[in-house]
């Protein structure tokens, strides 16, 4: 790709992200309701919903690749994979997601993306959204799994 130049893509959900993320969104109101005390209906339903912010806040939202970058866009701010560091790109195949733990992140609400461990790839970060369609990078420094 020449110098400057970028092409961009949108992040698209797989069925069990849209099912997490609308039942999520959901459940604050349902605890607003459900609780006989407004305050403390409020309050818990205030939580959930400050938590699914959050959430969505580190979601990625589209990818930007450039000559010099991939940039995994994201509202709370851009995740950059530099690509004079990138070994190997591939899609994932079935092996190298077995065994796999979420270390510490978030596991279907508006994506999978954090730290997570499998047999194979060891622990690596994802940026996910659709998990058929997932890509390995492999840097001199991590493993990195965004969705293609």
């Amino acid at each position: 790709m020449p110098s400057g130049e970028s092409a961009s893509f949108s992040a698209s959900y797989d069925r069990a992200t849209k099912a997490i993320s609308a039942g999520i969104w959901l459940l604050p109101l349902l605890v607003a309701f459900g609780f006989h005390n407004a305050i403390g209906g409020l309050l818990m339903g205030g939580l959930l919903l400050l938590i699914s912010a959050v959430a969505y806040a580190y979601s990625p939202r589209g990818y930007e690749v450039s000559a010099e970058a991939i940039l995994v866009k994201r509202p709370i701010g851009d995740a950059r994979v530099p690509l004079e560091e990138v070994r190997e790109v591939r899609p994932a195949r079935r092996e190298d997601l077995r065994w796999c733990v979420r270390l510490w992140g978030n596991g279907g609400l508006f994506g999978y993306y954090g730290w997570y461990r499998t047999a194979k790839l060891g622990r690596c970060s994802w940026y996910v959204t659709d998990r058929g369609r997932i890509v390995i990078l492999v840097t001199a420094s991590r493993t990195t799994a965004p969705t293609t």
